[in-house]
């Protein structure tokens, strides 16, 4: 039996194997190749690998009692084994003492709950100069993340990238509230944004904050000089970036909030630009990366959407997409096409002993707490299923969209050209009846969803002003915000707050402001994706959900704007699902993602999933 031997080289940081000629050689180098970041080195014919205690886990899974470990690598795992099990412990902590924080910070010391006060110190300690904030949404992962690298007494270039909306009104706000810190943020013109970088790199301050939309990190493709616009694919491909001053300057920390926005998409071999250029950043030598997200699973929320995140915290790791898969998932190949060509497509989460070592693997690496767990005190979310019955206009139009792909509609024909085109009417149908006006598709008001929600807000006493409830109704729709649900609300003399993708910052922060405080309007009205992010709405008694997305992250970033630990009272979530239609379908589908999320993120941890729903017919 062929001996494979291991150590540890200290001046190359990197784990180190290799064997004496063997006949079954070729399983020995298939075996090398499932070993994360594995490279053959030529020259001393030897595998190299880098040195983590989940390759040293990998390199027995993949050798057994072939493997002969050496003194140095023994050495180095016992030293790195405790690291990693104490820091996998500090993620489960309830509570910490800081040292540095009262003194740098003492306002946000003061304010801090004990399990903020842990995961401040899980954030100073850093796991290999990383890690993925992953608490759920509301529990305060801003300020962790800067309690932590105050804690850590980090010093230098902090960069943090964040959607538009959370530039000014939760950084800049909380950065400002609680410390004392320098802190530049680049929002607004081209020509403000660049003022401020300019300001920025000018300042000679020790430790300086810079806040960024994440937009401004995005790589532009410039032509080479053959005249053609160079792409991931083609030789001579040269990068430019829609700001450089971004790439001029070493950065201690970089951290990506709504990380699952840039990084979802982030594999090896795909992704977004900006997600491209947050990977070409330059660090100092003992630089810092956290993502930050309650819901870090990205596009489509299946897990395996996690690579891109843990590829960009641990690239030297996490570097190939379908190894890891093949490792953690259920993968099949099929064949497509007539050349025979074959596709990779993952089914599910290992179980057993691949699963394990997948959740092991996750614990020093992931930040994660829920409020069942923190917030002893604040009821659980109640989730209500109201089933609506489609009108007949309705329902023909659902079943002639199903049989011909095209709605004959008042004003023109309904035309949906492909799989996707056909969903998305589909989707729009379950809410409403469609009408054609002037070559555009708009909803004619007739709507079973809409009857159903202003039942559910004449019980409230909205309509007739009795009673103190505040909702909030979303929609995934604008046209279905202003072309139903606006002037009903209108037609019953009901005052409303709306909050879309084209709201402007001053807007917003007015209308949250109203809202939250007594008296005023009772609604507020929203658009799933651009309210789900960095607004907080727990006045709200009450969530009104339209149109469920497809991703049971955004659907959880949506309710928590009510369910938050500023406020302990009961929220209830009602879901409205229309009888035979892509509701259902949309329904399961997002179950079956979030109790896959839940097993990766929560019940590797031991929680148990708990979700109670009530139904209501109407």
């Amino acid at each position: 039996m062929a001996e494979v031997k291991a150590t540890y080289d200290e001046d190359v940081d990197r784990i180190m194997w290799k064997w004496d000629w063997s006949p079954d050689w070729q399983d020995l180098v298939s075996a090398a190749r499932t070993v994360d970041g594995a490279r053959f080195r030529k020259a001393d014919k030897v595998w190299t690998a880098p040195a983590s205690v989940d390759v040293c886990h990998q390199l027995r899974d993949a050798y057994g009692e072939k493997l002969k470990i050496k003194k140095p690598l023994i050495a180095w795992y016992g030293e790195h084994s405790k690291e990693y099990v104490e820091h996998a412990e500090d993620a489960a902590a309830t509570d910490a003492e800081l040292v540095t924080l009262p003194t740098v910070a003492p306002r946000l010391a003061a304010t801090l709950r004990p399990d903020q006060r842990a995961g401040v110190a899980w954030v100073a300690a850093g796991y290999r100069g990383a890690g993925l904030i992953a608490d759920k949404p509301g529990l305060g992962k801003t300020m962790q993340l800067i309690g932590g690298l105050l804690e850590a007494d980090v010093k230098g270039n902090i960069l943090i990238t964040c959607p538009k909306i959370s530039v000014r009104n939760v950084w800049q706000r909380e950065l400002n509230k609680w410390t004392d810190e320098v802190v530049y943020t680049a929002r607004g013109t081209r020509a403000q944004r660049e003022a401020s970088l300019a300001a920025f790199l000018a300042d000679p301050a020790e430790r300086k904050w810079l806040i960024i939309v994440a937009e401004m990190l995005r790589v532009k493709r410039k032509e080479n000089d053959t005249g053609v616009k160079a792409n991931a694919k083609r030789r001579g491909r040269v990068d430019g970036f829609e700001y450089p001053e971004l790439f001029s300057v070493p950065w201690s920390v970089v951290a990506a909030d709504e990380s699952q926005r840039l990084l979802g998409s982030l594999t090896v071999a795909k992704s977004n630009l900006a997600g491209e250029g947050l990977a070409k950043l330059p660090y100092t030598a003992d630089g810092r990366r956290y993502a930050i997200s309650g819901t870090p699973f990205g596009r489509g929320g299946r897990v395996h959407g996690m690579f891109g995140t843990l590829h960009w915290l641990w690239p030297d790791e996490y570097t190939s997409f379908w190894k890891w898969a093949k490792r953690n998932f259920r993968v099949e190949e099929e064949v497509i096409g007539k050349g025979g060509k074959t596709a990779m497509k993952i089914l599910g989460l290992k179980e057993g002993t691949d699963s394990e070592a997948f959740m092991r693997s996750l614990g020093p690496r992931i930040l994660r707490r829920t409020k069942e767990e923190v917030l002893k005190n604040l009821p659980p979310k109640q989730y209500v299923e109201v089933l609506c019955e489609m009108g007949p206009s309705q329902r023909k139009q659902y079943k002639q969209l199903g049989d011909d792909a095209e709605v004959p509609l008042p004003g023109g024909t309904l035309i949906a050209n492909g799989v996707l085109a056909e969903i998305t009417r589909a989707k729009q149908i379950a809410n409403g009846a469609l009408a054609m006006e002037d070559g555009q598709v708009k909803f004619s008001g007739d709507s079973c969803k809409m009857d159903a929600l202003m039942e559910k807000l004449d019980t409230r006493g909205i309509l007739d002003g009795s009673g103190d409830t505040k909702v909030i109704i979303s929609s995934r729709f604008n046209a279905f915000l202003h072309g139903v649900v606006i002037p009903r609300l209108e037609k019953e003399g009901v005052e409303y707050h709306l909050l879309t993708g084209s709201t402007s910052d001053k807007a917003r922060d007015a209308a949250m402001d109203s809202f939250q405080n007594e008296g005023g309007a009772r609604v507020f009205v929203l658009n799933s994706k651009a309210g789900g992010v960095s607004v907080t709405l727990d006045a709200a008694d009450e969530v009104h959900c339209l149109d469920e997305l497809d991703n049971p992250e955004d659907n959880e970033q949506l309710e928590d704007r009510a369910h938050r630990a500023s406020r302990m009272h009961q929220v209830t979530i009602f879901y409205y699902r229309t009888e035979g239609t892509y509701d259902v379908n949309i329904a399961n589908a997002v179950e079956d993602k979030r109790k896959a999320q839940f097993e990766v993120l929560d019940g590797r941890r031991g929680l148990k999933d708990v979700r109670t729903w009530i139904k209501y017919q109407d």
